[in-house]
């Protein structure tokens, strides 16, 4: 039996849909001496070949030793590691604007919301800092479980959470791999593409009218 629709929760992933913002390797590529065109295209690869292994919750240093391996360069100084960090987690305070009138929508309307994306420790932190996340009631990273979407662990985290049955949960992720695999747990899963398309589902899903 269906629960009552304003009872249905509500998940999102972050990034590619609350916040834009992506790692940005000239910034990255300045800080550690070389600011090159072709370095900088160096580094971008070198830091999504490693970023699964930091969500999953590899440490700090062992992420960005990596990317500087990658790219032929020796470690860091701990004060340099301290500005990647940061270079890479402060940009979770700077959300959609559309996105998050949505989201002021929903906790209006007294709807459960969460949040489920895969996230390194320090960026998961800043994210439950952010003055948006005060809407959220729940927050499931895939550092803290030390699985990846689209694993399946990550997702049974969320529906413990809120102890309904999966077709009673609606989740928005940007990828489609993600999604899929959400609904082959019974999550009802949208591919985001918008706060307007996000708001239409809503809509038809009687979340909001």
């Amino acid at each position: 039996m269906r629960i009552e629709a304003l009872k249905r929760p509500v998940l999102f992933d972050v990034g590619g849909v609350l916040v834009n913002s992506h790692p940005d390797p000239a910034c990255i590529a300045a800080l550690i001496g070389d600011d090159s065109s072709e370095f900088v295209a160096l580094v971008d690869q070198a830091i999504w070949a490693n970023r699964d292994a930091y969500d999953a919750g590899a440490s700090d240093r062992d992420f960005w030793d990596r990317v500087l391996g990658d790219c032929g360069q020796p470690q860091v100084s701990d004060e340099v590691l301290s500005k990647l960090v940061e270079l890479d987690s402060m940009r979770m305070h700077h959300a959609n604007p559309e996105a998050l009138e949505l989201i002021r929508e929903l906790a209006q309307a007294g709807v459960r919301l969460g949040i489920l994306s895969n996230a390194p420790k320090p960026i998961a932190d800043q994210i439950r800092r952010a003055s948006w996340a005060k809407s959220f009631s729940s927050f499931v990273f895939s550092c803290d479980v030390g699985s990846c979407k689209p694993h399946r662990q990550i997702y049974r985290e969320s529906l413990e959470i809120y102890e309904v049955d999966p077709e009673d949960v609606i989740f928005f992720d940007d990828r489609k791999k993600n999604i899929r695999a959400a609904q082959l747990l019974g999550i009802h899963g949208i591919v985001w593409t918008g706060a307007a398309q996000a708001r239409e589902s809503l809509q038809e899903l009687n979340i909001l009218s």
